[in-house]
């Protein structure tokens, strides 16, 4: 399945953006990540905010281990602030994940019903918790249900690499990203994976 469509979006791009396809064509394939339980996956993506990824690494095992092993909405809501707070989460990213496990109920019930409605219905009701801004919630897609079409226009690696191989400049707004990303539609969330890795 991920390769027919990585195929599928190859040859979408040699026609809709050459330039694209020119930087993609000689890269090892990218595979859509597997879909992780909900709650687990928006509790990573508050975590590693504004973190590079190794630091988020570090800082989720320590929280993982503050919680016994058990990300859920009922461990975090039960857990001593201060335990949070030693697991190297800031006082606004704890306060974030409490929000978070008020807003997904204690067995997760209310995330759970709720993803399983449409994209356009998820995203302004996660935007309402607090800590969840826009560019959480194109992680979330991405990573934690695994939407195929999903453009992070507010990422600084995508920026980045659409700047070092497609000559857009730093200062481009994200509505001109948005627009050049739609050459790549329906694949945007691969178009995003082949950024990053550009950039490695």
């Amino acid at each position: 399945m991920n390769e027919r469509l990585d195929e599928e979006f190859r040859a979408h791009i040699a026609t809709t953006d050459p330039s694209f396809h020119a930087l993609v064509s000689p890269m090892a394939r990218v595979h859509l990540p597997m879909p992780r339980p909900p709650f687990e996956s928006l509790v990573r993506i508050v975590v590693g905010q504004q973190l590079s990824v190794a630091a988020a690494q570090t800082v989720h095992q320590r929280l993982v281990e503050a919680l016994k092993l058990e990300v859920t909405p009922r461990s975090i809501s039960g857990c001593d602030e201060q335990a949070l707070r030693n697991a190297g989460l800031s006082r606004s990213k704890v306060a974030s994940l409490q929000a978070l496990a008020s807003f997904a109920g204690p067995e997760s019930q209310r995330l759970n019903e709720l993803v399983g409605q449409p994209w356009a219905e998820i995203r302004p009701r996660l935007l309402e918790v607090r800590g969840i801004g826009p560019w959480s919630c194109d992680m979330f897609a991405m990573f934690g249900l695994a939407l195929p079409d999903v453009f992070a226009s507010g990422d600084y690696g995508v920026r980045q690499a659409m700047h070092r191989h497609l000559g857009l400049p730093l200062s481009t707004t994200p509505e001109t990203l948005e627009a050049r990303a739609l050459r790549w539609c329906p694949y945007r969330t691969l178009a995003c994976l082949y950024l990053w890795k550009s950039l490695d």
